[in-house]
């Protein structure tokens, strides 16, 4: 066994934290929105404010923007149609696809969720220093934009 090996320790690594983080966070801010009314999960949210910034999207496009498969995210939006937040209307320009866009009703509850987000961001972070976080940002944004390079060029040998 080579010392990497023997020297490596899960609980240390930053996939382990970042995922343990993502895990709790989520649980957190799904309980929060519960309190407010709102049966949503984080992955709800985020549609719902996708669709807030970027206006009707095709549940392909979506899917893209979220990182998430075709089936998952159609799940998710058959869930927001069933709760009022979302509608499918036929897409002019394409009629073998719907367009997703926001109900009043999801406006509202955006009008609601995203200062519970936006305090909850805060309330977590109130004790790391600015400068802490941009560092904690910006090496997740190196991460993550190197993955994406794995994904669309193949893993380094």
């Amino acid at each position: 066994m080579s010392e990497a090996t023997t020297d490596f320790q899960l609980d240390q690594a930053i996939g382990m934290q970042v995922n343990r983080a993502a895990f709790l966070m989520t649980e957190e801010i799904s309980r929060r929105f519960v309190n407010k009314g709102y049966a949503l999960s984080a992955q709800d949210f985020g549609i719902l404010f996708r669709l807030s910034r970027q206006g009707a999207m095709s549940q392909v496009d979506i899917a893209a923007v979220m990182m998430r498969d075709k089936t998952t995210i159609t799940r998710r939006i058959d869930g927001l149609v069933k709760k009022g937040l979302v509608v499918r209307t036929l897409n002019a320009n394409d009629r073998r696809s719907y367009a997703v866009g926001l109900t009043k009703e999801g406006e509202q509850a955006l009008a609601i969720l995203i200062p519970q987000v936006s305090d909850f961001q805060q309330e977590l972070l109130q004790d790391v220093d600015e400068e802490e976080q941009q560092i904690t940002l910006k090496t997740l944004q190196h991460i993550s934009e190197q993955l994406i390079a794995y994904k669309t060029a193949g893993e380094p040998q």
